[in-house]
């Protein structure tokens, strides 16, 4: 059975669309004249016009063999198209989620067998098409170009690369993989996942029914991706619509003049966070001439509170500054935009200024304060749009540890409240003066002191008047009243859980395993030596008497952990692990009372 006969059984509400195009080689009546341009660009006209009026619905595409690279060419395509064409092409890749290619072969099938093979399988009789053969020769120019293209348009695309295990039987009695391992995966991509599927090429999209091993494999990595499609769309687009709006705007600029970005309103329940506060007072505003920029990274967790707390300290401080200039860094197009949009408001002499030009006149200016929010994106480099002057102040929230590069003796991590901060911030948020803060404290504790946990949870208990109840509440229905989005007007974007995943969606798959075993213990001190002692005794269970062994099923474990740590301890390769947790503010790292390497996780 095929997938499309299996997945509407596992999958009812999915619309489960089958696409096909000339895939042979060979043709009786005539050879295909079609490359893979044009394959590619017919898929993706298709495509767009049966979704024209559910363009936003999130795609999961499944593509086997030569359809891999068609479809790989068809979102290169997709992604190039013009933001503002009338026929929205891009819609497709904004609205992909995941991709599992099934034996698509990445680097050209190993001396063009798949090709001929293919050919050969349909009759002996038929005219080959020697471009598609070309094309699929290992390392050809078109199968580079399009990998080359590729990375750019599947950025934030979740892949699977399922290979095959067993050979394919061809002409001549020969049995050969057709695409091994190596060939099946893009080499680099450090966020896919690799499996493998116990069949040979031709057969494994097929199955014998819902209880085959391959297609359990396949449904599993499925479920898991649906589960996160709804707040993956929504990042999508709300990325997607960024860069819309920046085109819109940039091709209006030279008939119009320009407008910088209002300062961030502060919200009305904000809680003031002294400490914080005072740090940035003094690196933003030395007493004495300061000797380099001055400059201030806050950086933490999605959620704790960064942009609400520079807001707050602009807003107090802004006489300080001739010019405040607000800029959205969650994306290298919108700061270049932003960057533009400042310069050409200063007066009609600018209006053909570029970002680059901006930089060079705040390098002769005085008194200004340019700040970076949301500098999150791991690909993102700022100094280029640092103005080399020391007669200004840039101030940067991030949840890309990285960004503390930009000032090492001049950043704060921004995370937990104050027991004190905590209480004050649930009671202005749900409007009530309890006569005891017991009940309170004991919400703040459990919601690990995070600043937009505590503001939903206030606005839980402000609809609800319920605090003495909200605890039972929540640890009886915590993951929905997590992921509900229910701050309107609090100057919040999504939710908690929202929050975390933006930031676990970016981590490379070794870094989410580790976070996944870190989610099993206690948060506050996680041994370094657990995991060293456990890679060293090979992920063996403790024998406590000779004639009771681990179960055999201990062996498929030990090998998902050798895959995360190795089979050996290795101190550099743990740490460069550990790295990719904390460059994401997912995890921090301490010597415990006993001088012991240990870390540390969110209680949520």
């Amino acid at each position: 059975m095929w997938l499309r006969d299996l997945l509407p059984h596992d999958f009812p509400n999915a619309r489960i669309l089958t696409y096909g195009y000339d895939a042979n080689t060979r043709s009786f009546a005539q050879m295909s004249t079609q490359n893979i341009f044009r394959h590619a660009e017919a898929f993706a006209e298709d495509l767009s016009t049966l979704r024209r009026k559910h363009s936003q619905r999130p795609i999961i595409f499944l593509a086997h063999s030569l359809g891999g690279i068609i479809l790989k060419r068809a979102l290169v395509i997709c992604h190039g198209d013009d933001l503002e064409a009338e026929r929205n092409l891009r819609d497709i890749p904004a609205s992909t989620i995941a991709i599992l290619f099934f034996g698509t072969p990445h680097s050209g099938a190993n001396g063009v067998q798949l090709a001929e093979w293919m050919g050969r399988l349909l009759s002996v009789y038929m005219y080959t098409n020697n471009q598609v053969l070309k094309d699929l020769d290992r390392d050809s120019s078109e199968l580079e170009n399009i990998q080359r293209l590729y990375f750019a348009a599947s950025k934030r695309v979740n892949t699977i690369f399922f290979y095959e295990e067993y050979r394919t039987p061809t002409l001549g009695g020969l049995r050969e993989l057709i695409v091994p391992r190596h060939l099946a995966v893009i080499q680099g991509d450090s966020k896919a996942r690799v499996a493998v599927l116990h069949a040979n090429h031709c057969e494994m999209v097929k199955f014998t029914g819902k209880g085959d091993h391959n297609y359990q494999k396949v449904v599993d990595y499925l479920s898991e991706l649906m589960e996160k499609a709804p707040t993956k769309i929504q990042e999508n687009w709300i990325r997607e619509n960024e860069y819309r709006s920046i085109a819109k705007r940039q091709s209006s600029l030279a008939s119009q003049s320009s407008v910088p970005k209002p300062r961030i309103p502060v919200s009305r329940s904000y809680i003031r966070r002294p400490h914080l506060h005072s740090f940035l007072t003094r690196k933003l505003l030395p007493i004495s001439r300061p000797e380099q920029q001055p400059r201030c990274i806050l950086h933490g967790l999605g959620g704790g509170g960064k942009t609400q707390l520079a807001a707050f300290w602009i807003e107090e401080n802004q006489d300080k500054f001739n010019r405040v200039i607000v800029i959205d860094a969650s994306s290298q197009q919108q700061v270049e935009a932003d960057l533009e949009t400042v310069i050409r408001s200063i007066g009609p002499q600018y209006i053909k200024a570029t970002w680059k030009d901006a930089v060079n006149y705040l390098s002769s200016e005085r008194g200004w304060l340019l700040f970076f929010d949301n500098a999150d994106e791991p690909d993102l480099r700022l100094d280029e749009y640092l103005p080399n002057s020391i007669h200004g102040a840039v101030l940067v929230t991030t949840r890309n540890r990285g960004c503390i590069s930009y000032a090492p003796d001049s950043h704060i991590q921004v995370g937990q409240l104050k027991e004190n901060e905590a209480i004050d911030l649930l009671h202005k948020v749900a409007d009530i003066t309890p006569s005891s803060k017991d009940a309170t404290l004991a919400i703040a504790r459990e919601l690990g002191m995070w600043a937009l946990a505590i503001t939903q949870a206030g606005a839980y208990i402000f609809k609800t008047r319920s605090l003495d109840t909200y605890l039972a509440t929540f640890q009886k229905h915590r993951e929905k009243m997590m992921r509900e989005a229910s701050l309107k007007g609090r100057n919040y974007q999504g939710s908690t859980y929202t929050a975390f995943d933006l930031s676990f969606g970016l981590l490379p798959q070794r870094a989410k395993d580790l976070m996944k075993i870190c989610a099993f213990l206690h948060y506050s001190s996680i041994p370094q030596a657990l995991f060293e002692q456990s890679t060293v005794s090979g992920f063996r269970a403790y024998k406590v008497i000779e004639s009771l062994p681990p179960p055999r099923g201990d062996d498929a474990a030990i090998l998902g952990l050798k895959d995360i740590f190795g089979s050996e301890w290795d101190p550099f390769t743990f740490q460069t692990l550990v790295d990719s947790v904390a460059r994401r503010s997912l995890l921090d790292s301490f010597t415990n009372d006993d001088g012991e390497a240990s870390y540390s996780i969110h209680p949520l």
